[in-house]
């Protein structure tokens, strides 16, 4: 998958130094647009990515980067071992091996210093048609984290329940394709994820706060986990082939016969929903069976919504 992807691309500028956009694309199966795309994220996330036009230049680190221990979280790495340990009698090479050991090595490291999270926020700029909508409220709620004051928002929950809360922010958090903010609710006297477009209203006040231990890892590990995964397998058109691919990863597409196949382990949510739905006609899901009932289902309602037979 893309994180996975941005990883990988890390790991190899650490070790050959200095690649092309044209390699790191025939060695993902991706574009070199999908490429530069992957090198913005890690920018947006702090490493920095030297860029050199012309023959005998390339793409490479600044020389005295370093991978900070926090860069991955505790359910990263936890994925990136088990994903690992899956894959290694794939491989003739002892490279799964080495790795799993520096991971280990990282978590231990992690532990001995004692904290769960290092940095208090990070902010990530992306493009999408919410953008808009969203970037006043990150550019608030960053400020508010960084100078510990309390906002006032208006709320409307999933059933649609309106409140006004005054929340202590300690962390801007982008899970699932959808940006929170983790607080403290002083109505509520416990941690909350708040997602950001439920927010109709925010104001920073003059109350200020201490922070204390908010246990963010802990509490979005727990969540992660008790996700439910399937397997997940759909036919679709090359029309949508760099979108699939930036979704689930190159390696997650194989051709059967003259068919594009998509095959990859996801977490059964309401947004997987919504992202195969807004595929329209270009896929086809053929595992699991009933999620193409529901999907079937769905386009029938949708049908007889725009008056169709």
């Amino acid at each position: 998958m893309q994180q996975s992807t941005v990883f990988s691309i890390l790991m190899i500028l650490l070790t050959k130094r200095k690649v092309s956009r044209d390699y790191l694309a025939e060695r993902f199966s991706v574009s070199k647009r999908t490429v530069s795309r992957y090198l913005n994220i890690l920018e947006d996330a702090g490493v920095p990515i030297v860029s050199v036009p012309g023959v005998g230049g390339g793409i490479s680190l600044a020389d005295d980067y370093t991978v900070d221990k926090n860069f991955l979280s505790e359910a990263e790495l936890a994925r990136i071992r088990s994903a690992l340990d899956k894959t290694a009698d794939d491989f003739p090479d002892n490279v799964n091996r080495a790795l799993s050991e520096k991971l280990e090595h990282l978590g231990k490291t992690r532990e001995r210093d004692g904290y769960i999270i290092k940095q208090d926020e990070l902010y990530i700029d992306c493009e999408y048609e919410q953008a808009a909508f969203l970037r006043p409220r990150l550019r608030t709620l960053s400020q508010a984290i960084e100078v510990k004051r309390a906002v006032e928002i208006k709320y409307i929950d999933s059933r649609g329940c309106v409140s006004y809360r005054t929340v202590e922010p300690y962390t801007l958090v982008f899970k699932t394709g959808a940006w929170y903010v983790y607080a403290m609710c002083r109505l509520r006297g416990d941690f909350r994820l708040f997602r950001l477009s439920r927010i109709s209203d925010i104001r920073i006040t003059s109350k200020s706060f201490m922070r204390y231990e908010s246990r963010l890892t802990e509490k979005l590990e727990l969540e992660y986990y008790n996700e439910i995964y399937i397997e997940l397998e759909f036919e679709f058109f090359p029309a949508v082939r760099e979108s699939v691919e930036d979704w689930l990863g190159g390696d997650a597409v194989s051709e059967r016969g003259t068919t594009l196949v998509a095959r990859a382990e996801v977490p059964l949510t309401d947004a997987l929903y919504k992202h195969l739905l807004a595929y329209g006609s270009s896929i086809k899901v053929t595992e699991p069976p009933e999620l193409a009932e529901r999907l079937k289902e769905d386009a029938r309602l949708m049908l007889e919504v725009y008056g169709g037979a």
